[in-house]
């Protein structure tokens, strides 16, 4: 864990309501930092950003420090009341399942929806215009039918949530919609890019270990790409029976990228104020080793999140899923949050990455962060 902490400088002793507003002001300009004891109110507090942009951080505290304090509390203001989550739907029952376990997140986090139906796969049109030449003079109110169909049924999917926000009083909850046409993954990346959601959720649907092996699922695409955190509702989870996050899972594999997703999955869950479970699953007999990591993991929680419910362990088994799911079921974990990891194309061929095999096997939500890229920051 030295080696990360080497990468990153720490101002200290700043007030909450000051680094809030830097982290915006870094973040707008590409710098990754993560915020680190954090109390209640407007306490005093660390933020972490790496060495090369310290000069920058310096220089927009300087700003800060003879800004007037009105500003100051306008941003922060703004910055506490943006909290959006986006919902792409197909109007199957996973993706409408989805967007009501949406729902119930925004009860507890005050947010925003945007429901987004992406109404036409733009691959398809070169068939269209190439091999179908005469279908051409009736194109366009064939398109214009889909579309209208579709904006029916993305109204009747928001109508019904908004009579729950309004039946069931959830203040600070609203509801909006997207249609866009065009390829699905790529647009609904568009639109996070646009809309800057806090969370993508959506519904994939089960599969067996038969057929892991195969690739191209739209959700496995997304989260492979997407820079926003994605929530997975898998087609077996009964939304009947919501249950706010109360037992979170962090699966841990020591990386650098631990730090950044501990990060915004600390800022996501504690609204929920639930228990947090840091695993680390490994195969080996004599695991001394990853027992000195997770001590060191452990550690930094201690330091870092004091006022998180947090327990650290490992799970030793030969079949990481069957571990995994024993211990959700023992533990009663809600949800179980994961950082999708980079492997090379021999690899994803050969062996499917425990991130896939939960989002076909699990019936627990998933939340999935993609690791970053050292170099570039993507």
């Amino acid at each position: 864990m030295n080696t990360i902490q080497e990468k990153f400088i720490t101002l200290r002793d700043i007030s909450y309501s000051k680094a809030l507003i830097l982290k915006m002001q870094l973040e707008m300009r590409g710098v990754n930092c993560f915020i680190t004891n954090i109390q209640a109110g407007d306490s005093i507090v660390d933020i972490h950003l790496e060495e090369a942009f310290s000069e920058t951080a310096f220089r927009l505290l300087e700003e800060m420090q003879r800004g007037p304090a009105t500003d100051k509390e306008v941003v922060v203001k703004q910055l506490r009341s943006v909290r959006r989550i986006l919902v792409p739907v197909d109007f199957s029952d996973r993706s409408i399942k989805a967007a009501h376990y949406a729902l119930e997140l925004a009860r507890t986090l005050k947010a925003e929806i945007k429901l987004l139906h992406v109404w036409f796969n733009s691959t398809g049109e070169t068939f269209i215009f190439n091999e179908m030449f005469a279908f051409q003079t009736n194109l366009e109110p064939v398109m214009r039918e889909m579309e209208h169909q579709a904006l029916q049924q993305l109204t009747d999917l928001s109508d019904s949530l908004i009579q729950r926000v309004r039946s069931e009083r959830m203040r600070g909850v609203s509801v909006k919609i997207d249609l866009v046409r065009g390829s699905t993954v790529d647009s609904i990346l568009d639109i996070a890019h646009e809309y800057q959601p806090g969370l993508i959720v959506m519904g994939t649907r089960g599969k067996n270990r038969d057929t892991l092996h195969i690739m191209g699922s739209t959700t496995s695409k997304l989260i492979a790409k997407s820079k926003v955190p994605v929530m997975v509702i898998p087609e077996g989870y009964d939304i009947n029976h919501f249950y706010a996050p109360h037992h979170l899972a962090y699966i841990t594999h020591f990386d650098d990228d631990d730090f950044f997703a501990l990060h915004r999955l600390m800022t996501f869950i504690r609204p929920f104020k639930p228990k947090v479970y840091c695993l680390h699953i490994q195969s080996d007999i004599d695991p001394v080793f990853d027992r000195l990591r997770m001590r060191q993991l452990r550690n930094y929680f201690q330091s870092s999140y004091a006022t998180v419910d947090i327990e650290c362990g490992l799970i030793e088994t030969a079949d990481p899923v069957e571990g995994l799911e024993a211990f959700v079921k023992e533990m009663k974990i809600d949800v179980i949050a994961i950082m999708m990891r980079r492997r090379n194309l021999l690899e994803k061929l050969l062996e499917p990455s425990l991130t896939k095999q939960l989002l076909f096997q699990s019936t627990t939500p998933l939340l999935v962060f993609r690791e970053t890229n050292e170099a570039t920051g993507k």
